[in-house]
């Protein structure tokens, strides 16, 4: 199941596209994320995306960082997308870190 955390715009497109568990943070409201990101981890959510502006709050990076470490396996994957203004300066590779910690290889 996918799940998606977002902004106005991002949401609608995924709810558009058919995706039923789409949720938007209110804006202004600390720990929503954060509460957001532990709700669908106990849902046993395989694919989470998220607006990258919502991970520049410390403990939104910090919760993301400690889901990825306490995992088995490599679900939940959790996938920042761009919002509208576009890409941000700082970039992590999740998916290429789940790759290396699944594979034991960097890939490149």
């Amino acid at each position: 199941m996918i799940a998606v955390i977002g902004d106005q715009e991002t949401a609608a497109g995924f709810r558009l596209a058919g995706v039923s568990e789409v949720y938007e943070p209110k804006v202004g409201l600390e720990g929503d994320t954060v509460r957001l990101l532990d709700k669908l981890t106990r849902d046993e959510i395989a694919v989470i995306i998220i607006n990258e502006s919502f991970t520049t709050e410390t403990n939104v990076q910090e919760k993301i960082k400690a889901i990825n470490e306490k995992k088995q396996g490599v679900i939940p994957v959790i996938v920042t997308i761009p919002d509208k203004k576009g890409p941000s300066e700082t970039k992590v590779d999740e998916i290429g870190d789940l790759i290396k910690r699944a594979v034991g290889v960097a890939v490149e």
